[in-house]
C-alpha cells in the first residue's frame, strides 16, 4: 500500500493514494462548498482554478483559512 503524509493546518493527515490533489484534500476538510476558503500549499497561494491539478506531495505543508468578521 501506498502512503505518505502531509500536514494540514499544523495535524498530520496520511493519504494513501499515489495521485492526490489538492482538490481531493478539501473534499475531505470542508463539507460546506459555499464557504470561502484561501489555501497554500508550503507557503505558497493556490488559486482555486489550480486545486484540481495541484498534487499533494510528501511532506507538504497546507494552511486553509476563511475569513471571519468581526473585531
Amino acid at each position: 500500500m501506498f502512503k505518505k503524509n502531509c500536514i494540514v493546518n499544523g495535524n498530520e493527515f496520511p493519504i494513501d493514494q499515489i495521485e492526490f490533489s489538492l482538490d481531493d484534500l478539501l473534499k475531505k476538510f470542508i463539507k460546506d462548498k459555499d464557504i470561502k476558503i484561501a489555501v497554500a500549499v508550503n507557503n505558497r497561494l493556490i488559486e482555486k482554478s489550480e486545486w484540481k491539478k495541484k498534487k499533494i506531495s510528501n511532506g507538504d505543508v497546507i494552511e486553509i483559512v476563511q475569513p471571519f468578521f468581526g473585531g
